[in-house]
């Protein structure tokens, strides 16, 4: 991003940065961050590395074969999502077309970020042409029965993906012969006598459980009963990946029992679930015990298709904040984005709909980051077409949706605590944090509550985390806001999940209206998407509150900004490069806009021998105490392409300077530098050697102080 330079406006000519070391400060280099590589589409099969908790496919195929669901019935959605999944490990070439989705069934497969342009529909009439088409890459079938037991359908989901076969009743078997289609019969499982939920999964649990992979485990309904059954929706990543498919009832002691053994062999920090619970609180609430995240997935369809779009993440810039003022500042959350087929469906239609009204004011939108694996091109179209008032955040409450805490009493989830196994929760911080640095995300929002032991994981090892906000369905004691060792804030939300207008309205008037204006006042809210509270009425809100108090300031501002103020209102330490006041130059004169735009998608580079540098001046002083540098590798490059030595240095008057930290042989993505509080007001990062070329290149820099 080599280019014309700035107007710094007075930059002093201490930024001449002349090499006048005053002293030597011993720097921490904090090793928090989980390494990951570059995110590349496999040419063939799926990728799936330690530290990522859901495969990657490769690139779809230029045309997909595809069938609609509503020509399908129960159990040949079983079937023809199997053979999906089956194919698609190779390479995505079916596709499942949900002609009734809310979003409109062409809308994602012609999304640019998506970009499945050609699709060749088999009409029901020849639905099995796309079997016979596959046939060959298919290892046989596995028949089961759902008259005994609707349970089947799981049990023979799971087998089938063990074996690389199709799971089939007799009458679809029989149909697949009619149309000439001959498969082996793998394993039978139609002349099993167990009847019982405990039994059959106590069986899979028993005889194919050990086999299963154990990073993954799908919850998948297989009967009507209470609402509508899942009979494909991701059912063709259970296949794909080997594992084990159950539904097992939360509600019930026993059943309840045997989920818990599955849960027990999955390992914290490595494992997710997919899919859904017979209720909600009493399903996330027992996982959550084991330190494990469920994406909500019992409506998305066609996972081993979006698995395989760019996994290039398109992280949005970060606009400067605010000058810290004397007023009231708003952050809004809007829910649900961690439920993934929400991001597929009702999401893409609230934010196409609200394209006049969103922008127009700052908006927290929630996003699940495990869509960078398993959904980027949704992603990637929420970023690509996001405003700067359009601010993302993760979903409840990390990488998967966990219930650290439950505040609201409901039949099978008793009001208390869940994550209180240190280890599980250090587990999921840590999964957390690979994906936040993948995703781009600073901000979480916990449902319902952080117990110690996450608040402790979260500041440990969520490096990269600004804050978290906590939320109090019940009115339970324990639910606090504070400030984690001085660095991490969990902000108490004022109302969470709010369902009216008038309902945060007259929250939001009693709060202002009884500051005292003695200091500025951050207020947090959460609202429920699936009610009136969309963009056009918080919009509406913004503009009746402002109304109604001229003469106390309002400000609705993004989250990572409303962090950022809460700390530097506080006089904990913030990052000074995201302050509008702040100025940054390098030594070549080159551009220096990607250093401090919040994405490492842009670069900095410089080829200019001896000039390879970056100065920061933050026009006052301020208790330096932590330096975050994100390397090449850290926009998706070679690590080869990170700097290699470095030295970062801190003065008061841009001539006399204090080293801070020296780094030789580096290869880390990012560097994650703590050192003891220095006075300063300008900073240094000096290029020793930069990467195998000779050119240094730096994706962002964060510098964070006090005043």
């Amino acid at each position: 991003m080599n280019g014309k330079n700035r107007n710094f406006r007075g930059l002093c000519v201490g930024l001449g940065f002349l090499p006048v070391v005053c002293g030597h400060v011993v720097a921490e280099e904090k090793n928090h961050y989980l390494p990951y590589p570059a995110v590349e589409n496999p040419k063939e099969g799926i990728s799936w590395p330690k530290g990522q908790a859901i495969p990657i496919f490769p690139k779809p195929a230029p045309e997909l074969d595809m069938v609609v669901v509503q020509d399908l019935s129960k159990d040949e959605q079983l079937t023809f999502s199997a053979l999906q999944g089956l194919v698609n490990r190779k390479q995505p070439r079916i596709f499942l077309e949900n002609a009734r989705t809310e979003e409109g069934a062409d809308t994602w497969p012609d999304t640019p970020t998506v970009g499945i342009a050609k699709r060749n529909r088999f009409p029901m009439s020849e639905k099995y042409d796309m079997v016979k088409k596959y046939a060959k890459e298919v290892a046989g079938v596995v028949l089961y029965d759902p008259a005994k037991s609707p349970h089947y359908r799981n049990l023979a989901g799971t087998v089938a993906g063990l074996h690389g076969a199709l799971p089939v009743t007799q009458v679809v078997f029989d149909e697949m012969k009619k149309q000439g289609i001959s498969l082996k019969v793998v394993e039978d499982l139609s002349g099993l006598a167990f009847t019982t939920p405990v039994e059959i999964y106590n069986h899979l649990y028993e005889k194919y459980w050990p086999k299963c992979e154990k990073r993954l485990i799908v919850s998948a309904k297989p009967h009507d009963q209470k609402g509508g059954g899942n009979y494909h929706h991701t059912r063709d990543i259970a296949i794909a990946c080997g594992a084990a498919v159950v539904w097992l009832d939360t509600l019930i002691p026993e059943e309840k029992a045997v989920f818990e053994k599955f849960l027990g062999d999955m390992k914290a920090g490595e494992a997710v679930a997919l899919g859904w619970y017979s209720t909600e609180r009493s399903g996330v609430t027992t996982v959550s015990k084991f330190g494990i995240g469920t994406l909500p997935a019992d409506f998305y369809i066609n996972a081993s298709v979006f698995a395989g779009t760019d996994h290039r993440i398109a992280i949005p810039p970060v606009p400067k904040m605010p000058e810290l003022e004397n007023k009231v500042y708003v952050a809004i959350f809007i829910s649900d984005g961690d439920n993934i087929q929400y991001t597929q469906h009702a999401m893409r239609r609230i934010w196409d709909g609200t394209k006049s009204s969103r922008g127009k004011i700052p908006l927290n939108w929630t996003i699940a980051p495990g869509l960078v694996d398993i959904g980027p091109g949704i992603m990637n179209y929420y970023y690509g077409s996001a405003t700067p008032n359009d601010c993302f955040v993760t979903g409840p409450s990390g990488m998967g949706y966990a219930m650290p805490a439950n505040t609201l009493e409901e039949p099978g989830a008793p009001v208390g605590e869940y994550m209180t196994d240190a280890a599980r929760a250090e587990g999921y911080a840590r999964l957390t944090e690979t994906y936040l640095q993948r995703s781009g995300l600073r901000v979480i929002t916990i449902w319902d509550n952080a117990p110690p032991v996450l608040r402790a994981a979260y500041e440990k090892h969520g490096r990269s985390l600004y804050g978290a906000t906590v939320q109090n369905f019940k009115d339970v004691p324990s639910v606090a806001g504070g400030l984690e060792n001085d660095r991490l804030k969990f902000d108490k939300l004022v109302i969470p999940y709010a369902g009216s207008y008038e309902h945060i309205h007259g929250s939001m008037k009693r709060e202002i209206g009884r500051w005292d204006g003695k200091a500025p006042l951050f207020l947090a809210y959460q609202v429920d998407i699936w009610n009136e509270l969309k963009p056009d009425r918080i919009l509406a809100l913004h503009e009746e509150i402002n109304r109604e108090f001229k003469d106390k300031k309002t400000e609705f501002v993004r989250a990572d900004h409303y962090f950022n103020l809460a700390y530097e209102s506080g006089g904990q330490p913030f990052n000074l490069c995201m302050a509008p006041g702040t100025k940054v130059r390098s030594g070549d004169g080159s551009s220096v806009d990607a250093v401090t735009d919040g994405t490492p998608v842009t670069l900095w580079n410089s080829a200019a021998k001896g000039k390879q540098w970056l100065g920061f001046d933050f026009e006052k002083p301020y208790r330096i105490s932590r330096c975050v540098i994100r390397h090449a590798g850290d926009n998706g490059m070679k690590p080869e392409f990170n700097t290699a030595a470095f030295t970062v240095q801190a003065s008061l008057d841009g001539k006399s300077w204090k080293t801070v930290h020296t780094s030789k042989g580096n290869t880390a993505n990012v560097s994650d530098i703590e050192f003891p509080k220095v006075d300063a007001r300008y900073v240094k990062v000096n290029v020793v050697s930069a990467g195998f070329d000779g050119t240094a290149r730096v994706a962002d820099v964060e510098i964070y102080g006090s005043r």
